[in-house]
């Protein structure tokens, strides 16, 4: 559970770190791949992730698209629905008091 947790800050921490910076990056370089930064930013931060810690082994050029796109999605969904979900709570409290 440690290592899923350590895995996680990092890969966390990495994310937050390199998306401004590649998004800038790609959008002075290279503006028609602007909509795959967030799929260039998961896969340098799993890489990155993997050679920081050994919590997290990916292994063959599938796995790594897979587990690329599976961590975007879910990243991508959870970024949209949690300020929803938060947002919703805290209109329902305001309602309350």
């Amino acid at each position: 559970m440690v290592a899923f947790l350590t895995v996680v800050l990092i890969f966390g921490i990495i994310q937050a770190v390199l998306t401004p910076f590649v998004f800038k990056v790609t959008r002075r370089n290279a503006p028609a791949l602007v909509g795959g930064v967030g799929l260039i930013t998961t896969f340098v931060a799993l890489l990155l992730t993997t050679v920081v810690n050994d919590g997290l082994v990916i292994d063959g050029l599938v796995t790594w698209f897979w587990a690329t796109l599976i961590v975007w999605i879910v990243t991508m969904l959870a970024s949209m629905l949690l300020p929803l979900i938060v947002l919703k709570k805290a209109v329902a409290k305001r309602r309350e008091d």
